[in-house]
């Protein structure tokens, strides 16, 4: 019988990293480092890989049913779509790789309590360490990212709508054809990020330096920045379609709608037939701003500050009026 093993140990020691959808049931190896291993596809049914350091690997798509895992290390592999049912994983180490809601593994096994990141869309990822990862094409709409961790990582043509990536770190990242309307990038590191035919519609980016940013053919529409944000030279933002909102601004008729805007200052601002339905105004100083003809229907004004404010002709019957000051 071919030892497949040796062959396996030989070629990776030669610089081989590519054995993706290789047969390999019952395959033993035990104790070695294979780092950066690809067995994308592979079958690893009833294989002996005790104690075999599988960090930053690509598993995605490999059958490990009734595979010995004990001691294995996981860090940070990618286990997309991986098959683990009834393998032993004992004191395996699965800190920080990656599973989506294709991987299947043992039973009574807590893959957040291990430390895996469940890739899917609303997924709770903050703080998330997902570093040069190959994550291209992938669907984390409406996911919770604030302060991951995801320089250079590949998200070409990525789902990321109504994502939250405040203080997330996307330096050199790949953005391009990425969808992140109505996502949340407020203070995200955006270092070289390649923004490149992405679509920001209605995207909060307040508090960001785009100033080394490729924003070659962005749809910036209704995006919204603060006097804060900082853009590449010769860019004109407003041609963009992207509205700035701080105190004194105007505003005039702008489209806020169904927008995230929690204890925004916009006291003395030009809100005349500005569009805010549906939007979250949740303590926001609104305090002697001109609102009118706005449309607040459907709108979160908890708390809100709006003494002084011009709310003639405005739509606000269906707003949440709840602890805001009037007068």
């Amino acid at each position: 019988m071919t030892d497949l093993s040796s062959q396996v140990i030989e070629a990776y020691a030669r610089g081989r990293r590519d054995f993706s959808y290789c047969q390999m049931p019952a395959i033993r190896v035990s104790q070695y480092a294979l780092t950066g291993i690809d067995l994308w596809g592979c079958n690893l049914v009833d294989a002996h890989l005790a104690d075999v350091d599988f960090s930053s690997s690509n598993l995605r798509g490999a059958d490990l049913r009734r595979a010995n895992l004990r001691r294995t290390n996981f860090q940070g592999a990618d286990l997309r779509g991986a098959c683990l049912k009834d393998a032993q994983v004992e004191d395996a180490n699965f800190q920080d790789a990656i599973a989506d809601e294709r991987t299947e593994f043992p039973d009574h096994f807590d893959p957040l309590q291990a430390g895996i990141h469940q890739l899917a869309p609303n997924a709770p990822l903050i703080d998330s360490d997902l570093r040069q990862r190959d994550l291209g094409g992938i669907d984390l709409s409406h996911s919770d990212l604030a302060g991951a961790e995801l320089s250079q990582t590949n998200l070409l043509g990525a789902w990321l709508v109504g994502a939250q990536l405040t203080e997330a770190d996307l330096s050199y990242a790949n953005l391009n054809s990425s969808n992140l309307t109505n996502a949340s990038l407020q203070r995200a590191k955006l270092k070289g990020t390649n923004l490149n035919r992405a679509n920001l519609t209605k995207t909060t980016l307040f508090g960001v330096d785009l100033r080394q940013t490729d924003l070659k053919e962005t749809c910036l529409l209704g995006a919204v920045c603060d006097p804060a944000t900082q853009w590449p030279d010769d860019f004109d933002w407003e041609w963009a379609g992207v509205y700035c909102l701080g105190p004194n601004q105007s505003l005039w008729a702008a489209d806020l709608s169904n927008l995230v805007l929690i204890g925004i200052d916009l006291s003395g601002a030009n809100l005349v037939g500005v569009n805010f339905t549906g939007t979250d105004l949740w303590g926001a100083n609104l305090q002697g701003c001109d609102l009118r003809d706005a449309c607040l229907a459907g709108a979160n004004l908890w708390g809100a500050n709006l003494v002084d404010a011009d709310l003639t002709g405005a739509e606000i019957d269906t707003a949440n009026l709840e602890a805001a000051m009037l007068s």
